[in-house]
């Protein structure tokens, strides 16, 4: 069994960078109160499914052995670009506002993920994905986001 290679390495750091998110979300407060749910229940379930996420692929990454570790064709450095993405996400959301570092960063992400094709239909999936999270955001957590109008 090797406990240790790239892939395992990488889980490693993202499950401790969950571990921080979520108790960085459970100093936000309680997730739910007497009158719903808080700001702080959607950092907090995100920072738990992460944990849970982590521990499931940490656990299938352990199960297989060496001879199933993935073939050298190639280097992929998606999960480098999806941190730099995250990055520049942090940095632009409160300069530009919600909707365009969003959108950006949305459609950003699904372009790693996938052919660099059919760019409309996805710059239009990522605006639908960014109106329904402020949506959700505004209306059922109470929570303004920054946005270029003020």
């Amino acid at each position: 069994m090797m406990l240790f290679n790239r892939q395992l390495i990488f889980l490693y750091f993202t499950l401790a960078a969950s571990v921080g998110y979520l108790v960085t979300a459970l100093s936000l407060g309680a997730p739910i109160a007497e009158s719903g749910l808080t700001p702080a229940f959607f950092p907090t379930l995100i920072g738990g499914l992460a944990i849970v996420f982590c521990c499931i692929l940490i656990l299938q990454a352990l199960r297989s052995g060496p001879e199933a570790d993935p073939v050298e064709e190639g280097r992929n450095y998606t999960h480098v670009w999806v941190v730099v993405a995250i990055f520049f996400y942090i940095v632009a959301f409160q300069p530009l506002g919600y909707f365009l570092s969003s959108g950006l960063f949305v459609f950003a992400l699904i372009l790693l993920f996938s052919k660099f094709e059919k760019l409309l239909q996805k710059a239009l999936i990522s605006a639908a994905i960014v109106v329904v999270a402020f949506i959700m955001f505004q209306q059922l957590f109470g929570v303004r986001l920054p946005t270029l109008w003020g």
